[in-house]
């Protein structure tokens, strides 16, 4: 990869504010899913188990910065839906079962779809997650690699992380 666009990338993840690095984990995400997708098409074994393990990664951060103390009965339907889509991508990687990816990519988009809407709501009426003492997530501590948000290097001209700067 060209070392100043991974300087780049890795900068606008040192610099972007917690809903902006959701944001980029969701795009992420789906962008992984529709990988794997391609590599069910493609009967290209490693190119879907590589993206799943992505996927697998980012869902795995989620999971780990929800406040099930604070955040009741949502944070606890949210895990479970973490999980169950965890669950449906080992099935689709070990099994090769596209339909459970399919599952995992409707439910995946559905949910970036419905941040993005709640960020650009957060943000219009002035707010951000930076000013927020209920919010303690840092993303120094995630364990989400910095090729988990960044796209792969065939695909650097679609980059489109700068939309969230």
């Amino acid at each position: 990869m060209n070392p100043y666009l991974k300087q780049y990338r890795q900068t606008q993840i040192n610099t972007a504010s917690k809903e902006q690095i959701l944001l980029m984990l969701y795009d992420g995400a789906v962008r992984f899913l529709h990988q794997a997708k391609a590599g069910f098409a493609e009967k290209n074994i490693e190119k879907i188990h590589n993206n799943i393990v992505k996927v697998q990664n980012i869902i795995t951060e989620f999971e780990s910065s929800l406040d099930m103390e604070n955040g009741g009965e949502f944070a606890r339907r949210l895990f479970g839906l973490y999980e169950f889509m965890s669950q449906q991508l080992s099935n689709a990687n070990i099994k090769k079962n596209e339909a459970s990816l399919d599952i995992v990519i409707k439910h995946m988009t559905e949910l970036r779809d419905t941040w993005r809407e709640a960020v650009r709501k957060f943000k219009a009426e002035g707010n951000s997650l930076m000013d927020n003492d209920i919010d303690k997530y840092s993303i120094s501590g995630a364990n989400v690699e910095e090729s988990d948000v960044a796209e792969d290097e065939e695909e650097d001209e679609e980059d489109n992380m700068g939309e969230y700067i």
